[in-house]
């Protein structure tokens, strides 16, 4: 046996698998000093997959090496598949011992030869292909049509029942081969049925179901593919089921080829999936949800018929794009949806969360709650597709307007008593403010009036409405407006307050006279609970959290801190921890704050005071600002 193939001289291939590195040298110098010329490739393919040796092309004289028995279990079964799609293709097992019994249980398994030292092995490759070449039975002349269609020789499918019935000129049926999948085990097929008829091996129940198949197929004379049920082992099970003609030079339908999967799996996975969708379109019914899926790399866009029902459209209606959705919302909510968006999808927000107003058929507005992620990405780590639900809010919007215009009413009607009690008061302190006996009830009487004051101004902007419409806004010039804002306090304190920014000139898209709200509201709170001399620090700074890049602000004071059972309530609307709040403060900071795709958290310092945190998305590039300051 030469070194190279003749034809092309490609060089003989050794697949190993359990085979040392040093044995494996040590087989290719045996080739070489046995037969000379080019030595071998003893390749190690123990690491390869299963796509790996799918691909490899064997040649004529390549063979497989399986090394000792620590090779794994599953290699032995990858082996025997690969050597079944080459059947020229040579195994040689080692026997690691002096125990024949060894050798022989390698040769019964398949194996064509075996060995115990590398040098051994050249010589045990030329026995095993000389017996292969011996076994192989001389070759047929060219076959004839009805030739053609024999199965005798398939090699075993992982999934498939193959089998082929003969057909006699009387027209009786015999199976001629029935080829099981691999790890088959018992079925209603078995490769003991070649030479009888269906009806001597098939159960009854089988054989009422196969039979008539049979006849119709010889009748017809077309492939017919149907689904089966049969008991196996004592359980029903599916069967997809393939019968094809196949016909003699004559024309005579002289046999029946068939393939059979068992779908039973599938048939249950299915029958749970219709039921897990019924689940859904019962719980989207109930809920009045519409869901959308959206393909950013086709720009195809899904919505549920139950997402067009809420807006009583036809589902058809409505082009599936992500424009033809964006078309029917309020022109006043649109920019700030589609920044919402544009702020997820450029990984500045982990999800998209918008409540925004959609034109329904019939003309009218419908508020939906709208929640989105980004569900796939492409091979460059771009959003490929984003999935979401839409719920109706519009009751829940009424609601809210309702009482917001209850809460205005209640305001304008209180403000105007409070105005007249004010100059009343002013008057009446003008008048007997030096007199020590009214001195204690005019006080008494101011702070009541400048804290209901502080009441209604506070519910006022509790009850503003959730749309925003951020701007390009710096700031520093926000934070200094608030700051300058609580100077009446901070002098009557005698307090600091230090503002840092990482950027001086840094600009992000904010409602600006919503976020001074947020900084006033939550440095006058430190300056309320801060010692007097104390100093109140204003930081910002960026940061990059689980992926997404964030700026975040910090509010700390000297005071006492928070209560640790006062933490979890700090946020609460009507919950304050000072003599004469509201409590609508930092209910309001949390609000804004999230209406703008942040958070905000409060805890105490390591040693004396509050700490009040704030984060919002930074904008994936630097925005600058045109024709001057703002904000």
């Amino acid at each position: 046996m030469g070194m190279t193939d003749p034809a092309n001289f490609r060089p003989i291939h050794l697949l190993s698998v359990g085979v040392a590195a040093p044995t494996r040298s040590e087989i290719e110098r045996s080739f070489v000093a046995l037969e000379g010329g080019v030595p071998p490739l003893c390749m190690d393919i123990s690491t390869w997959s299963e796509a790996q040796l799918e691909a490899f092309v064997c040649g004529p004289n390549d063979a497989i090496l399986m090394g000792s028995a620590r090779v794994p279990s599953e290699w032995h079964s990858r082996i025997k598949t690969f050597h079944a799609q080459h059947p020229d293709l040579v195994v040689l097992g080692r026997v690691a011992g002096k125990d024949p019994t060894q050798g022989l249980t390698l040769l019964a398994e398949g194996f064509q030869e075996i060995w115990t030292r590398a040098s051994q092995v050249p010589m045990a490759l030329r026995r095993a292909r000389a017996r292969l070449q011996a076994q192989r039975p001389p070759s047929p002349p060219a076959p004839r049509v009805e030739e053609g269609y024999r199965f005798d020789a398939l090699f075993q499918n992982l999934y498939d029942w193959i089998y082929v019935l003969g057909i006699s000129e009387q027209g009786e049926m015999t199976f001629e081969t029935v080829n099981p999948p691999l790890h088959a085990g018992s079925s209603f097929l078995n490769p003991d049925f070649a030479g009888r008829t269906p009806e001597s091996c098939l159960s009854e129940t089988s054989a009422s179901v196969l039979i008539p198949h049979f006849e119709r197929v010889v009748n017809e004379g077309t492939p017919l593919q149907f689904e089966e049920e049969h008991l196996v082992a004592g359980q029903i099970r599916t069967f997809q089921t393939i019968l094809t003609p196949v016909r003699n030079k004559w024309s005579r339908i002289h046999r029946i080829a068939g393939i059979s999967r068992d779908i039973t799996a599938l048939k249950v996975t299915q029958a749970e999936l219709r039921a897990s969708e019924e689940r859904l379109n019962y719980a989207l019914e109930g809920t009045q949800q519409g869901l959308w899926d959206w393909n950013l790399e086709t720009g195809g866009v899904y919505r549920s018929p139950r997402w067009a029902d809420m807006l009583g459209y036809d589902p058809a209606a409505i082009a599936p794009t992500l424009e033809a959705g964006l078309d029917l919302i309020h022109p006043e909510d649109r920019l700030q949806t589609e920044a919402a968006l544009n702020a997820h999808l450029e990984g500045r927000l982990p999800g998209l969360q918008a409540e925004y107003r959609l034109r329904t058929s019939g003309g009218d507005w419908l508020w939906v709650f709208d929640a989105g992620k980004v569900v796939a990405w492409d091979s460059e780590g771009r959003p490929a597709r984003m999935a979401g639900m839409c719920t109706d809010i519009t009751d829940r919007r009424r609601a809210e307007e309702s009482l917001r215009a209850l809460v205005g009413g209640v305001v304008h009607e209180i403000r105007n008593p409070v105005y007249g009690i004010s100059i009343n008061l002013d008057a009446l302190e003008a008048t007997f403010g030096d007199e020590p006996r009214y001195h204690s009830y005019l006080v008494a009487l101011r702070e009541s009036a400048e804290r209901i004051q502080s009441l209604m101004n506070d519910l006022r902007d509790y009850g503003e409405p959730r749309t925003l419409n951020p701007e390009p806004c710096r700031v520093r010039g926000l934070l200094e407006d608030a700051v300058r804002t609580c100077d009446a306090l901070t002098v009557e304190k005698e307090c600091k307050v230090r503002l840092a920014l990482e950027d001086e000139a840094l600009v992000l898209p904010l409602n600006a006279r919503r976020m001074h709200q947020v900084f006033r509201n939550l440095i006058e709170n430190a300056l309320h609970h801060s010692p007097a001399r104390g100093t109140i620090s204003v930081r910002g700074r960026h940061l990059r959290d689980e992926g997404h890049d964030w700026w975040t602000f910090t509010v700390e004071d000297e005071g006492p801190g928070f209560e640790p059972e006062h933490l979890a309530r700090a946020f609460e609307p009507f919950f304050t921890r000072r003599k004469g709040g509201t409590g609508l403060g930092l209910s309001i900071v949390k609000r804004v704050v999230e209406e703008h795709g942040g958070t905000v958290y409060a805890e105490n310092r390591s040693g004396t005071g509050a700490r009040v945190t704030l984060r919002l998305p930074a904008p994936r590039r630097r925005m600058e600002l045109i024709g001057g300051p703002l904000g």
